[in-house]
């Protein structure tokens, strides 16, 4: 990679992190930000979706005749909330470490994947080569599957996604789904309880069978990817004090294991809730899956994954290390498509959504050159 592509990994990095895109006006910016600098640095055709919204998104394609493969490079360009950060987008380099919000989740990534895409753009390639950046992974990530559904993205042969792994290659994920739990009392005056049907009577009932279920999900426990878990994240329920609450809900964070279904753990909810009517016969309860974000799991011994991570390995002078990811990413809808992904780049994992969220200039420089 030509030096000067390396330092501006860095400088486009930095440039990114001085847009507040927690906002929509700012991922608007930070978009037509990517668009000048690829307009200005490079012949790929580049194309702004939903340039006029709250979420838009930017693809760049630089493609050949007969092309013996085709790459795909993402990332997300939108942040979470800067909410007490003192600085969150001065964006200042201070003994080689870059302070901000989004410097490691994943401005860093970002910067490193653009300037390997302009700095292929200079050589003749023997593949197609596809960058895109996308404004809603922390909190949809509906807009890769869009580009997907709708054709301007084609389905590659494989894709490399920015995630902060640290420089080490994560090759799955959990998926994910939310699942809402209703309960369904009778409202009466609290002076009068036994007139009516506590929903959150019921909702406890349910809670108490749920956690008495949850050590069961370690006997699941695979040796790489670890335990499918069940997280109730959200309890809503009653009105006044002096009235009987005829309605209570409960949201579940379910994150299945890489080759299970919601489905498995879906039934497993109607068990309990069966148990529930069987102890109370007034016991009444709707399940409803709210969303869902599939999982992730490439083939480690796969012959296309082989050659990118002694890619990755060559240019970063070691074997990259094989992990596995935490969270949710945007490959989960990729992998729908029949598209292998790995997540790979710079940062710490750790550092994602902090308030004290950074990133070493020199990892940014170094996956900018395995990208390349």
């Amino acid at each position: 990679m030509e030096e000067k592509y390396v330092n501006a990994s860095v400088a486009w990095t930095q440039q990114f992190c001085r847009i507040n895109s927690f906002l929509g006006a700012g991922k608007r910016e930070a978009v037509f930000l990517a668009e000048k600098i690829l307009k200005e640095s490079c012949d790929a055709t580049v194309t702004v979706y939903d340039a006029d919204t709250e979420e838009p998104y930017i693809i760049a394609a630089k493609t050949c005749e007969n092309p013996k493969f085709q790459l795909l490079l993402e990332g997300h360009l939108d942040v979470v909330s800067p909410e007490g950060m003192e600085h969150p987008f001065d964006a200042e380099i201070k003994d080689g470490i870059l302070y901000g919000r989004g410097s490691a989740d994943m401005k860093g990534g970002c910067g490193s994947m653009l300037a390997a895409f302009v700095n292929a753009c200079q050589k003749p390639l023997e593949g197609d080569l596809y960058l895109m950046f996308s404004t809603d992974e922390e909190y949809a990530g509906e807009e890769i599957k869009k580009a997907l559904e709708k054709g301007y993205l084609p389905k590659v042969d494989f894709a490399l996604i920015a995630e902060p792994t640290g420089g080490t290659m994560a090759t799955a994920h959990k998926g994910e789904a939310w699942i809402d739990v209703e309960f369904f009392g009778k409202s009466a005056h609290s002076s009068m309880p036994h007139m009516g049907k506590n929903a959150i009577y019921m909702a406890t009932a349910f809670l108490q069978k749920l956690q008495a279920y949850l050590p069961e999900l370690e006997k699941m426990a695979h040796p790489l990817y670890g335990a499918p878990t069940m997280s109730v994240g959200v309890m809503e329920g009653g009105s006044t004090p002096n009235v009987v609450p005829p309605y209570a809900k409960m949201t579940i964070d379910l994150r299945y294991l890489p080759g299970q279904k919601s489905e498995l753990f879906l039934q497993k909810l109607q068990e309990l809730t069966a148990a529930c009517k069987v102890e109370d016969p007034d016991f009444s309860v709707k399940i409803t899956k709210t969303g869902e974000w599939n999982d992730v799991c490439t083939d480690r011994e796969g012959a296309i994954f082989l050659r990118i991570w002694q890619a990755a390995s060559k240019a970063l002078g070691k074997d990259v290390e094989l992990t596995v990811m935490t969270g949710w990413g945007e490959g989960g809808f990729m992998n729908l498509y029949g598209i292998p992904v790995v997540y790979f780049g710079p940062g710490e994992n750790g550092m994602s959504h902090r308030p004290e969220e950074q990133i070493h200039v020199d990892e940014i420089k170094k996956v900018a050159l395995a990208y390349e």
